[in-house]
């Protein structure tokens, strides 16, 4: 956890893991946590692609090999026939879908340890170290602690999977820092953080 040590000319001199940094008040503007956020996406995006790729390989093959059923229905005094159609899943493509969702889970995991539980501990990710920008506790100026980077990175994943409604708020939740005063997410205010320049 960085450790405040003194203050000088509107700067905080701090220490992290025996690395001195100098950590600016003043918050980070929107475009550069723009950019920070958009390193770590594709960071993410190409994590992802490997088990999105299985599963999908394995789905699209399945759907390849459809097997049809004639289904009779009876409602007297009609019947009629219906014809069904299911994708063929062999045992390759099962284990395509099997080890892609598992991947998939491994990936998410790791990604929550790392956007979630490691800025938490050290205040950056890869794009924040990238721009020389760290999330910091508002009233201490220290690192916030892994559960609160946890749930800082969870909670706007969580109010995307709300349909409409949460997808609105998690833009709002980007969005905010152009109007709020303290350049501020949401989530920011919500687990009392904020994100400030970090010259090393």
């Amino acid at each position: 956890m960085a450790k405040p040590v003194q203050a000088t000319d509107g700067y905080r001199r701090a220490v992290n893991n025996g690395e001195v940094l100098t950590l600016n008040d003043s918050p980070t503007n929107w475009r550069t946590r723009g950019k920070a956020a958009l390193i770590d996406g594709l960071i993410f995006t190409a994590a992802m692609l490997v088990p999105v790729a299985m599963t999908m390989t394995g789905y699209v093959r399945a759907k390849a090999s459809i097997t049809r059923f004639t289904i009779r229905a009876i409602l007297p005094p009609w019947s009629w026939d219906e014809i069904t159609e299911m994708p063929t899943f062999s045992t390759g493509t099962i284990a395509l879908v099997v080890l892609g969702g598992v991947l998939s889970v491994i990936v998410l995991v790791w990604a929550g340890w790392l956007f979630g539980y490691r800025q938490g501990v050290t205040g950056t990710t890869p794009g924040k170290r990238r721009l020389n920008i760290r999330l910091v506790d508002t009233a201490s100026g220290e690192t916030p602690g892994g559960l609160r980077g946890v749930g800082r990175w969870l909670v706007p994943g969580l109010l995307v999977g709300i349909p409409w409604i949460g997808i609105a708020v998690a833009i709002i939740d980007y969005l905010c820092p152009l109007w709020d005063s303290k350049k501020q997410r949401l989530t920011d205010k919500v687990f009392k953080t904020k994100v400030v320049v970090s010259t090393r």
